[in-house]
């Protein structure tokens, strides 16, 4: 019994902490374009908005690994990984995700954007030998994309180039991704690396959306605060899920990934006002979501 309860307060409940703030993510952007006036077409200001909430995200990690006593200064050998991992987890994906987003749903997105652990196998596959597909593996990545064409893609109802393209992109960058940091990380700090690589990419989106003529259009009281929310968000988040990645396998720690389209939805119907309670939405949250975990459960029992 003690053994299950220092489960539940050491793994169990943190990784699922962490599964609920980022399915949080989705919804909190589309409301934080309507709190600063960012129009639907407005790319460059959408990306304005990305660059503020990843660089402070950034700046808020690099602080709590100094409290950690964490080195914070990168060595020379660490700046390519650094821009490695940016390039592909927040340049990249977010260029997409935060364009994406504004032509689609809350919910949509969040489940659009839990395909990422599909898109990571299948690199993985391709270029790593010795992280091929199994059974339960292909299983999975079968019924996610089952999920993502019961969405309504591939052709069906429903699919938008403009929104649900990109957030498929981003998804395919966020798997890409997945696979630079298994590369670049081991032997370094993964709270420095995290910290940095969102400053980077933070500061590359902020630039380039400014470049455009974008801008914030309105700051409110309300505005600032649900940006702060996804500044602690993001870097509460990633703080915790290193943390846990450091004391437990990787593949029980995944696991868990499983919930973040499911809390997207939740989330999206709370702050978006949107109906998740149709047939096609909750079968499409089914299967990408029960993909998602037979996937990693396959990968967690081969490398117990």
């Amino acid at each position: 019994m003690k053994r299950k309860n220092n489960t539940l307060l050491s793994l169990v409940l943190p990784a699922v902490l962490c599964t609920a703030l980022w399915g949080s993510a989705a919804p909190c952007v589309k409301k934080g374009y309507e709190l600063f006036e960012i129009a639907a077409g407005d790319s460059f200001s959408q990306l304005v908005f990305a660059g503020w909430r990843f660089t402070l995200a950034g700046v808020l990690v690099l602080l709590v690994a100094a409290c950690m006593g964490h080195r914070i200064r990168p060595k020379r050998g660490e700046y390519r990984a650094i821009f490695m991992i940016s390039l592909f987890q927040s340049m990249l994906q977010y260029v997409c995700y935060y364009i994406g987003l504004a032509g689609t749903t809350g919910t949509k997105a969040s489940v659009l954007s839990g395909t990422q652990t599909f898109f990571a196998l299948l690199l993985a596959h391709a270029l790593l030998k010795n992280d091929r597909l199994t059974r339960r593996k292909t299983l999975g990545c079968v019924l996610g994309f089952a999920g993502v064409l019961v969405l309504g893609l591939g052709g069906l109802d429903g699919f938008r180039l403009y929104g649900d393209g990109l957030i498929l992109l981003s998804a395919v960058s966020a798997g890409a991704g997945a696979l630079v940091s298994r590369i670049y990380t081991p032997g370094r700090d993964p709270m420095l690396l995290t910290g940095w690589q969102l400053a980077l990419g933070g500061t590359f989106l902020g630039q380039l959306g400014r470049l455009g003529g974008g801008a914030l259009g309105s700051v409110t009281v309300a505005g600032a605060a649900l940006l702060g929310y996804m500044i602690v968000l993001s870097a509460a988040a990633f703080t915790i899920w290193t943390a846990l990645l450091g004391r437990f396998p990787v593949g029980r720690v995944s696991l868990f990934g499983f919930l973040i389209p499911v809390f997207g939805a939740v989330f999206s119907a709370l702050v978006l006002g949107e109906n998740i309670m149709t047939v096609r939405n909750l079968l499409s949250l089914l299967l990408v979501s029960g993909g998602i975990a037979l996937a990693n459960s396959a990968a967690a029992s081969s490398k117990s």
